[in-house]
């Protein structure tokens, strides 16, 4: 039987196909939910709209492997708490892995296109609905091929995301024997040794050729587009766009809005408040109910390891990216550089990457420095430079932005005034940035804080995490204390979410 990366061809072949499978569902899925939401509270007079906005962009920064946690929970076909609403296999499989995934996913395009709304001059639309064009019309013929853009970016983001996830297809993939390319990765690893290692480049190439072919096309359709005028979106002086009146459909439009947020984060929270307070899984009788199963994590030995450890990594690595990223921001941005704009740039290779490849390719390092007497100390070193490097390109862009948004005339009245560089930084820039650099720091805690996809491969005596312990005891099936765990950092992740939103809007 033909092999590749000591594996029959066939499985090789059946996790790549079921990646691009998954990559591409999510997407679709994504840009669906995404493009209707971002009308909705763009251009109606949907009820709650701005609360909406909000909320629709908290499970951007929600690991997605606590979902999938919560939908175990809910969709288990044994002892799920509404296994009766799901098909024979319940939540397992291809489709669950697109459902779980396209829950965050849609955040991408929605973020880009209520970016790209914003951006649209509402006069196009106008004059095609003085013409008698109505919504669906004006949406279809002026709308959307003016947004295409910017939704197949965030189309883009959400496969490539889909491509690089490793918890929920380890979750809800492996019980139904649906592995992809990151699950079939990590059973390579756990072989040992080179041949593990070997094994497990070869199948992260694969992945790597994948994502490069998702943003090559991406790439070429955007040229497409530009060389067709199809990408200026604004217009000179605009007004505030009338809004479309939902009339009687206003009613089930915000139900509709408002349950998709349940679904996506309200429902899978309780799902897993309920499953942290069941004495056994799927006992969820209110007068069983005990707090047995919080104690037992807070006062395991494993997950206090793993709290300083993830707590030690996230600070220290999370300061660090945003400090870095705020003096290449300011050398690129306030100085012209181009050594600093093309650093900037080239983090954007490993954001791209899926976390596998980055942390396949740190194991090779290692060992390769290991053979030349350089010996790299321990898991967390290796868990800390993978998070800098996975993280990082956000900040700087960010921060970037930040600093491209101030007019340059308060730094020239402060050099004239005799400030030097480090004044400058010190007394100007970093006040006036305080809220963007609070927010690249939230932004880049919290997936470290809980990270799994690179710590799962790093990970090592003493290199626990919050991340790793967490899928142990879910595949140890010690379901009710992964429940526990899971509520609790849930619980964080999303109050995070709302303070980075509080953050954003401030700066």
């Amino acid at each position: 039987m033909a092999e590749l990366a000591g594996l029959p061809l066939g499985t090789v072949a059946g996790a790549a196909a079921r990646s691009l499978a998954l990559g591409t569902a999510v997407a679709a899925a994504a840009g669906a939910f995404g493009m209707a939401l971002a009308w909705l509270t763009s251009r109606t007079d949907l009820p709650g709209r701005r609360a909406l906005t909000g909320f629709f962009s908290v499970p951007y920064a929600l690991p997605p492997y606590l979902l999938g946690m919560a939908w175990v929970v809910l969709g288990n076909p044994t002892v799920g708490l509404l296994k009766d609403w799901f098909p024979s296999g319940g939540i397992y499989g291809l489709a669950g892995m697109v459902w779980v995934l396209a829950t965050v996913a849609f955040a991408f395009p929605f973020l880009e296109l209520r970016a790209a709304f914003e951006r649209l001059d509402p006069a196009l639309e106008e004059a095609a609905r003085m013409s008698g064009a109505g919504p669906a019309r004006v949406f279809r013929e002026i709308s959307l091929p003016l947004l295409w853009p910017s939704l197949l970016n965030g189309m883009v983001l959400a496969f490539l995301f889909s491509l690089a996830a490793f918890g929920v297809p380890a979750l809800i993939g492996n019980p139904a024997r649906q592995y992809v390319l990151t699950t079939l990765i990590y059973s390579q690893l756990r072989v040992g040794g080179m041949d593990g290692l070997n094994q497990g480049l070869l199948l992260s190439l694969i992945l790597l050729v994948m994502a490069g072919a998702g943003l090559a096309l991406s790439g070429w359709l955007a040229r497409q587009r530009a060389r067709r005028g199809g990408t200026a979106v604004s217009g000179g002086k605009s007004s505030r766009p009338a809004l479309v009146l939902l009339g009687r459909a206003r009613v089930p439009a915000a139900f509709a809005a408002w349950g998709f947020l349940a679904l996506a984060v309200a429902l899978p929270w309780i799902a897993l408040f309920l499953s942290a307070l069941a004495p056994v899984a799927g006992d969820f009788r209110p007068t069983a109910w005990t707090l047995r199963n919080l104690e037992r994590v807070l006062t395991m030995a494993d997950f206090q390891e793993a709290l300083v450890n993830s707590l030690l990594l996230t600070l220290g690595t999370a300061t660090a990216v945003v400090a870095a990223g705020f003096l290449l921001a300011f050398l690129a941005v306030r100085r012209g550089s181009r050594a600093a704009s093309w650093a900037i740039t080239a983090l954007g290779a490993p954001f791209s990457a899926p976390g596998t490849v980055v942390a396949l390719l740190l194991l090779m390092g290692a060992t390769v420095a290991a053979r030349a007497g350089i010996p790299v100390d321990g898991p967390l070193v290796l868990m800390g430079a993978a998070y800098a490097l996975k993280f990082a390109a956000g900040a700087a862009r960010g921060i970037a932005n930040g600093f491209a948004q101030v007019h340059p005339s308060l730094e020239e009245a402060a050099r004239i005034s005799g400030a030097r560089t480090f004044t400058l930084l010190r007394t100007l820039w970093f006040p006036l940035l305080k809220g963007t650099l609070g927010a690249a720091w939230l932004l880049c805690a919290l997936p470290m804080l809980t990270e799994l996809t690179m710590s799962v491969l790093l990970t090592g005596p003493g290199g626990a995490t919050l991340g790793t312990v967490l899928f142990q005891l879910q595949e140890y099936a010690d379901q009710p204390s992964a429940a526990a765990l899971a509520w609790m950092l849930l619980t964080v992740a999303l109050i995070v979410g709302f303070a980075t939103r509080s953050r954003e809007k401030e700066a």
